[in-house]
């Protein structure tokens, strides 16, 4: 999408809520994005983060994630609560769990979904998330023991690979759409953001400045150095080799696919905290922005330009 080394202008922020309000998740499709937060906060734009209209809330619960798409929109958060728009009106759809879903995945083509939560919490949809089943998996075999890990980010590619992440530096991979699955790294700190290209490219962020890179597609994970120990929340990777990583008083860029770290500390990026994170391509010759979701129902755009270098 970008050529190698982007250059990151100053961020705007384009909403701000009150102090006590937060934003938990955000997803893109095209023009349109869409963030979730605390109390059923739900903010949506459609020209690229520009103007931001609030959904009339339909929840008190805190909304933990969202995916958006073309024909499917999906919100899951806390006591299993899945929340589906087709048109204009989200509906609520059973979640044969009440453990609290902390990330939901877009919907492939043929509408394969997956959402994540607490306590091995693995819930797969195959109808773009009307019904969904509680799949059991084998943790013993997949930790070494007998814990069933807080799993925070999932992904599905376009041919179906499953990723998972969470507790103990855990990342799961399924190749069957759920049915089977095998343990390809694990250690000790938790991850919390997770980014796969379809070139294969990928990371994984969390606890202690933790950044794993996979060039596999997610088969195996290497650790690449970090420049600080602070909480990383999401991340974000192109093909052509930059990296966006936002956290708790953390933001950081690379442009050589995690050779090299830049730390971003212009606003209040290196005081506060963001953990929705995503990149809006704006088809001009300039390239994208990202937009920054976290504390006090603050948005954020930060203007990405390709180097002319």
């Amino acid at each position: 999408m970008f050529l190698p080394g982007l250059s990151l202008g100053n961020p705007t922020q384009v909403y701000k809520g009150t102090a006590h309000d937060a934003f938990y998740g955000l997803c893109v499709s095209g023009p349109q994005q869409i963030a979730v937060g605390d109390a059923g906060l739900i903010l949506e734009t459609q020209d690229a983060g520009g103007n931001w209209t609030a959904i009339t809330p339909f929840t008190e619960s805190a909304l933990l994630d969202v995916s958006c798409g073309s024909d499917v929109s999906l919100i899951v958060g806390q006591e299993g609560a899945i929340f589906r728009r087709t048109t204009e009106a989200y509906q609520a759809v059973p979640s044969n769990t009440n453990e609290r879903l902390l990330s939901v995945s877009d919907v492939s083509s043929n509408g394969l979904v997956f959402a994540v939560g607490g306590f091995g919490t693995v819930l797969r949809s195959t109808d773009g998330g009307l019904n969904w089943q509680s799949l059991t998996l084998d943790w013993p075999s997949l930790t070494n023991d007998f814990f069933e890990p807080h799993l925070y980010d999932v992904h599905v590619s376009d041919i179906g690979i499953v990723t998972i992440v969470g507790e103990f530096e855990m990342v799961i991979q399924s190749s069957d759409q759920g049915d089977s699955w095998a343990a390809t790294h694990i250690g000790e700190a938790s991850l919390f953001g997770l980014s796969l290209h379809t070139n294969g490219t990928g990371f994984a962020v969390g606890q202690n400045g933790k950044i794993l890179k996979t060039a596999d597609g997610g088969q195996t994970w290497k650790q690449v150095d970090s420049p600080g120990t602070g909480i990383l929340l999401n991340v974000w990777n192109s093909e052509a080799g930059d990296v966006l990583i936002s956290g708790i008083r953390n933001m950081l860029h690379s442009a050589d696919s995690g050779a090299t770290w830049e730390r971003i500390d212009q606003g209040d990026l290196s005081t506060g905290w963001y953990q929705g994170l995503s990149v809006i391509d704006e088809s001009n010759s300039m390239g994208a922005s990202a937009l920054l979701a976290g504390h006090g129902g603050s948005l954020i755009k930060l203007k990405l330009d390709k180097n002319k270098n």
